[in-house]
């Protein structure tokens, strides 16, 4: 079993997407609430986004520059994973001319680190600040398809995903994820 970490492909060939009134939705939305496993679509207004580079491809997970650790899904994207993410996730929607965006808001975060064997970064007080090297408990992360962990008390920006959730996005040609391995229960 392999734990990826998700986030947009950063590549020139496909457009992302920024917000239109990016001071006022960014402080709204993004400082620190989208951070918290608490859901935000009671009072989640729709965000007005624009594509920065017109004319290149679309991506199912375009990059977001409205705030760097948060995910975007296309339409289609959010079809083909929904069986996999509801519960997880909710998707919030993002205003845009041409298509349907959704931002992709994590409400699962789990207690599933192993700290015998993972080793964090901290400061000279002791504060926890990031992961220099993930582990997980095999029996917490199984059959989690999307998840977030916990760093100290605070949840952790980073998005994981199982393989089953790799696997229904290659098989369905989605473009624009990168999955990054960042443990195998097997090593």
């Amino acid at each position: 079993m392999k734990i990826w970490q998700l986030q947009s492909l950063l590549n020139e060939d496909f457009q992302s997407l920024q917000l239109v009134h990016f001071e006022q939705d960014y402080n709204k939305y993004f400082d620190k609430r989208f951070f918290e496993v608490e859901p935000m679509f009671e009072f989640w207004q729709p965000v007005e986004v624009y594509i920065i580079e017109e004319g290149k491809r679309k991506s199912d997970c375009p990059p977001f520059w409205g705030c760097s650790f948060a995910l975007v899904f296309s339409e289609r994207a959010l079809g083909v994973l929904e069986d996999l993410v509801k519960e997880k996730v909710e998707a919030l929607p993002l205003v845009h001319p041409e298509d349907n965006y959704w931002l992709i808001h994590i409400l699962h975060a789990i207690d599933a680190v192993d700290y015998e064997k993972a080793i964090v970064e901290t400061t000279e007080s002791g504060r926890l600040i990031d992961f220099e090297k993930y582990a997980f408990s095999k029996e917490k992360v199984k059959g989690e398809h999307i998840f977030q962990v916990y760093l100290g008390d605070q949840v952790h920006p980073v998005v994981f995903v199982s393989d089953e959730f790799k696997h229904v996005v290659e098989a369905n040609r989605l473009v624009g994820f990168e999955f990054i391995e960042v443990w195998d229960s097997e090593k």
